[in-house]
């Protein structure tokens, strides 16, 4: 009988050991990696605390749900920054950064960076002013899918839905009121993001949107770039992508054939890498003309450019910064770009910085765009710059497409 009690004691004891360790497992699983039952967009998949995340600041890898620009299910990859001083009434204020041209590769992927934040402009300043910061990898790097490159509503919507996964990452204390902060690439995606924002996010409040040096007026860049080794750096990506949204896209009505050969290995380059490395491997590739024709005159790429330029509805204000020695997004674009929407009266404030190129804009007008953002945050009225002349004349529009 007591050995027989004793027996049921021990199974009793070890049963007990074997729940407490797994309570145990779970518990420190979930200190490191954290998931959410919900399919909603901007829920998180998953995330990992970043251990070096820079003073003053708690980070995150995350994974979240969000979707294509037609609307299907996917996921992203990208970072969540929390700042450690107390959150005030009413939740933190946001700022989404989206990135510029990385390169399609998967090892091109922002978050994977040994630091993600040094490649956020203004980084520092945003979490000193108690922001949180969130970053998207957008659909397909980092995770499986398309990369939506200059696809403006598919960057868009990965944009924003980095917003709702920093409010469903436990202990942020993120608000409902938001900016876009973006370069390049990212500058477009920030522009859209002012574009579909309304609709696609109506629980959310975007107080403006941010751009250095936007790939924006895409048919006036391509028709006076499509001759120029600039289009091998935009060219290369975009044949390779663009038709995996528009089926009615060829790469051989515009593309010359050491491009179609080329394409896939130069855009998937990551930009940020040694540029010797690349130069030695694509050299003499680079030199050689890219497009065979300017892709503003076949009516089916002429579409697809005209459907991905932003136009920014009127009562969401929006501040460009212009280096006046880019090379790649051309100034006069940018020109083009004031020109237009100050017809429609937008409050778009243009800042021109006549000693940066496409690379050192960032840095130049982060500050700038910082106080913008936190002028818009802080409710002040959004001011313009169509009163004044730019320092270079704006692109002409190319003619419709035969």
């Amino acid at each position: 009988m007591n050995s027989s009690r004793s027996r049921r004691t021990l199974i009793v004891g070890a049963a007990l050991v074997i729940v407490i360790g797994l309570v145990l497992v779970l518990r420190a699983r979930s200190d490191s990696t954290s998931s959410s039952s919900s399919t909603k967009v901007g829920s998180i998949i998953s995330s990992t605390p970043i251990t070096n995340a820079p003073a003053g600041s708690n980070g995150w890898l995350i994974t979240y749900r969000t979707t294509t620009a037609s609307g299907e299910a996917a996921e992203s990859t990208g970072t969540v920054y929390v700042p450690t001083s107390p959150a005030p009434q009413g939740g933190r204020l946001i700022v989404a950064w989206a990135h510029p041209t990385v390169g399609t590769g998967q090892d091109c992927t922002p978050s994977q960076a040994a630091d993600p934040s040094v490649n956020i402009p203004g980084f520092a300043q945003m979490i000193a002013n108690g922001w949180i910061v969130t970053s998207t990898d957008y659909v397909g790097l980092g995770t499986e899918g398309v990369l939506p490159y200059l696809i403006g509503k598919g960057e868009a919507v990965n944009v924003i839905d980095s917003v709702r996964a920093a409010r469903d990452l436990p202990g942020t204390d993120a608000g409902s009121t938001y900016a876009v902060w973006g370069h390049s690439q990212g500058g477009h995606a920030s522009l859209f993001s002012g574009d579909v924002a309304r609709t696609y996010a109506p629980e959310l409040n975007l107080v403006g949107v941010a751009a250095a040096a936007p790939a924006a007026e895409l048919s006036a860049l391509v028709t006076l770039q499509w001759q120029s080794y600039v289009s091998w750096i935009i060219g290369s990506e975009v044949i390779s992508l663009w038709p995996q949204f528009y089926p009615e896209l060829s790469p051989n009505q515009v593309a010359t054939p050491v491009a179609l050969a080329n394409a896939a290995g130069v855009g998937g380059a990551c930009i940020t890498s040694d540029p010797t490395a690349l130069a030695a491997q694509y050299g003499s590739v680079l030199i050689q003309p890219f497009f065979s024709v300017d892709p503003t005159t076949v009516p089916t790429w002429r579409t697809a450019l005209e459907t991905n330029t932003p136009t920014v509805p009127s009562n969401v204000p929006v501040f460009v910064s212009q280096g006046q020695l880019d090379v790649v997004v051309l100034p006069s674009t940018t020109a083009l770009l004031e020109k237009k929407w100050c017809a429609r009266k937008s409050p778009i404030t243009v800042d021109w910085y006549p000693t940066a190129d496409h690379t050192s804009v960032t840095t130049a007008s982060a500050g700038d765009a910082v106080t913008w953002i936190g002028q818009r945050f802080a409710g002040e009225p959004a001011g313009n710059t169509c009163s004044q002349t730019p320092p270079v004349a704006p692109a002409t529009e190319p003619p419709p497409a035969p």
